[in-house]
């Protein structure tokens, strides 16, 4: 029987950790310029660092046959969740400008940060979900970048064309992916002093990150936020469509219980946390991000454990 426990608890704990900074911007603590310096530390320092400490990760074992099929499946995720994010401006009538935050909101989740302790929860092992994370890692500074910066392309054609420069693309979030998945599949770990060292500094991504996210809202108006039916819409396909139809497509292909099932509980997780740091690194709309992580990440408490008994019973 899966044992949700876990699962509520982690997501209370980021709803509390979010809240605490929507009251530190009220009382003065945080506020935009802080956000702003915030974000740059987690995209830039301490996300790299947990992605690097990851390639030393004592879960990272398995065979590199198994570990390469998975990798596999990861990438026909994103692929499928790519195609599904050119829906988004038509199905929720997205003002133009906009849809690139849409578009990055429905490929990627909250994978690091929330993915794999729930995986960790349901199936006991973050082995799959690890492997999930790594092109994520990839993708999500490199593509997700280009969707957050070509909002630009209306306004300043040179910045613009600077979101397929080889700069913007070779940021540290994506080179330390692919070094870690260059030290996994070759073997080789950092030395003890180091790994520790990348994991203290990575450690306050999740806390700092959801501290920004409720920062951020605190510029909102969470009466508007509630009872905006787009986004209500928005999370119904991120958090509930985009998961069953990725699980009948691949139950057809999948014959690992536990493959399918983390592939469909990461393809279920929440808007992607760093969504609002990028948006303020690329000058995109950090408030309206927020408001999605926000909603997405409460309403995921209800549909993940649902999506994991359907799963299960289904078996």
């Amino acid at each position: 029987m899966i044992d949700m426990t876990k699962v509520i608890m982690k997501m209370g704990m980021l709803f509390i950790i979010m809240m605490t900074g929507y009251l530190g911007n009220k009382l003065g603590v945080l506020d935009d310029e802080g956000n702003k310096k915030y974000s740059s530390l987690v995209v830039n320092i301490t996300a790299p660092a947990l992605i690097l400490a990851s390639a030393s990760d004592s879960n990272l074992t398995g065979s590199k046959g198994e570990a390469l099929s998975v990798l596999i499946i990861a990438v026909g995720m994103y692929g499928f969740l790519t195609l599904a994010s050119l829906l988004v401006r038509v199905l929720f009538r997205i003002p133009r400008g906009k849809e690139g935050v849409y578009q990055f909101m429905t490929i990627f989740g909250n994978n690091a940060f929330m993915g794999i302790p729930v995986v960790e929860a349901v199936f006991g092992n973050v082995f799959y979900a690890a492997l999930f994370n790594l092109p994520n890692n990839i993708l999500i500074y490199s593509f997700g970048g280009y969707l957050l910066g070509k909002h630009q392309r209306s306004k300043d054609q040179e910045v613009n064309h600077a979101a397929f420069s080889w700069k913007n693309i070779c940021n540290p979030g994506v080179i330390s992916a692919v070094t870690a998945l260059l030290m996994f599949l070759s073997g080789l770990k950092f030395p003890v002093l180091v790994t520790d060292t990348l994991n203290c500094i990575g450690s306050i991504t999740t806390p700092l990150s959801m501290l920004v996210i409720g920062s951020s809202l605190a510029n909102l108006s969470l009466k508007d936020t509630f009872v905006n039916v787009r986004v209500y819409a928005f999370s119904l396909y991120k958090l509930v469509i985009l998961p069953v139809l990725i699980w009948l497509i691949g139950r057809m292909f999948i014959t690992s219980f536990t493959v399918l099932g983390v592939l469909v509980i990461i393809s279920a997780m929440p808007c992607a946390a760093v969504t609002v740091m990028l948006c303020n690194e690329y000058g995109n709309d950090a408030g309206l991000a927020a408001r999605y992580v926000f909603v997405s990440t409460i309403l995921s408490v209800l549909t993940i454990p649902v999506l994991a008994y359907v799963m299960s019973v289904s078996a």
